[in-house]
């Protein structure tokens, strides 16, 4: 019996229906694509990198640079009064942080000298807290990070420093670890010792021992301390004379994401 004609039915009608599914999907897609998106959805500042964008007054809430239509509805200004936390208590009974802001922005926007954010220009720093468990015990960190440029121009972030109140009860052992007060007349040649210990921190100052960035880094690589997750992330940003610092507002409405939660003057 010759099949070849049976199986080329089978492979017609078998295109069919792929042909007709693939129609289906099309209509479906077309018919979502109807759906318009919210304002709130563009007015969202949705990534720290959005809000230098914002602030610097390059790209409009649509991430389209911005012309001279935009400029003409919105002064860079207003534009960056956007980006205060309108929900901050402050506004409603504290005359003086208004004021404050007020006069950040005059400066940010002056044509003589504006204020810019520069990412990997030393201006920026990100703070997280970061949940720990040290010998076995939750603990909270506050670590910051900065960008790191590098000779070949590639860039990256890289710890500067740790806050943590969990390594305050570490001690120094005399009975253990010690380099003795005479070494100095053996050229120091003890000094190996610190090759055979799980940490060498007790070998050196007491203000290296008391340094919860210096014990953060030891600690971790004695398998002592543990990071199990990143609870939030802020930022601090620093112009002259002038520090804000930018947290994210995940809420609904059209004042949402990063946005500045706090405004000081500095030295």
């Amino acid at each position: 019996m010759n099949l070849k004609p049976l199986y080329f039915i089978l492979i017609i009608f078998w295109l069919y229906i792929l042909a007709t599914k693939s129609i289906n999907a099309q209509v479906t897609i077309s018919t979502s694509n109807t759906i318009e998106t919210p304002a709130e959805y563009y007015l969202n500042v949705k990534q720290f990198a959005e809000f230098i964008d914002r602030f610097n007054y390059t790209t409009d809430w649509k991430g389209n640079v911005i012309d001279q239509s935009f400029a003409e509805k919105y002064s860079r200004k207003a534009y960056i009064g956007y980006l205060l936390n309108a929900d901050d208590k402050r506004f409603m009974n504290d005359t003086a942080y208004k004021t404050l802001c007020d006069t950040f922005i005059s400066k940010a926007v002056n044509p003589d000298k504006p204020f810019g954010i520069s990412l990997y220009s030393n201006q920026v720093t990100a703070v997280a807290k970061v949940n720990i468990e040290y010998l076995g015990k939750p603990q909270v960190a506050n670590i910051s990070f900065v960008p790191e440029v590098l000779p070949d121009k590639s860039v990256k972030w890289v710890i500067s420093s740790v806050e943590a109140n969990c390594f305050t009860n570490i001690s120094d052992s005399l009975l253990k670890y010690f380099i003795s007060p005479n070494s100095h007349e053996t050229g120091f040649i003890n000094l190996k010792r610190i090759e055979n210990v799980d940490n060498p921190v007790y070998y050196f100052d007491s203000n290296i021992t008391a340094n919860p960035t210096i014990l953060f880094m030891t600690e971790t690589a004695a398998k002592r301390l543990t990071i199990k997750n990143i609870e939030k992330v802020s930022y601090k940003v620093n112009f002259p004379g002038w520090k804000i610092t930018v947290n994210e507002f995940v809420r609904i409405g059209y004042n949402s994401g990063w946005l500045i939660s706090n405004l000081e003057q500095s030295q």
